[in-house]
């Protein structure tokens, strides 16, 4: 089963993301920047989902993609970002920062799912 790490401050958007891909693939939730960083030393994710914003935390959603793409087993590890940020240019400026896609809250259920199985290659 492919492992999924989302970074995400609401428990109530975690729960819903956890509802909506838990059957297919093995979610982990980190509430925040620093226990992301801690759970990404123990273990290995095939994709990561990143809230933008992290409430009042220190490090955003945007620092943290890049530090992690700075951890060699995770150079290449396609990170998404979920956030409410809905201007063009917004998503634009996220995608040439470094994200490999760009996923608008509130998540639609099916937009969710085909990005993931898309990034996963998981057609099965």
């Amino acid at each position: 089963m492919k492992k999924i790490l989302y970074v995400e401050d609401d428990t109530i958007n975690a729960l819903i993301l956890k509802k909506l891909l838990g059957k297919k693939y093995e979610i982990t939730v980190a509430i925040d920047t620093t226990t992301c960083l801690e759970i990404i030393k123990k273990e290995i994710f095939d994709l990561i989902l990143m809230d933008i914003n992290l409430g009042n935390e220190r490090m955003e959603g945007l620092e943290l993609m890049k530090r992690i793409k700075q951890i060699p087993q995770y150079s290449d590890i396609k990170i998404v970002a979920v956030t409410g940020l809905s201007l063009a240019e917004e998503q634009t400026q996220l995608l040439k920062e470094g994200f490999d896609a760009f996923l608008l809250k509130p998540v639609d259920e099916f937009t969710l799912k085909d990005t993931v199985q898309n990034l996963l290659n998981d057609v099965s």
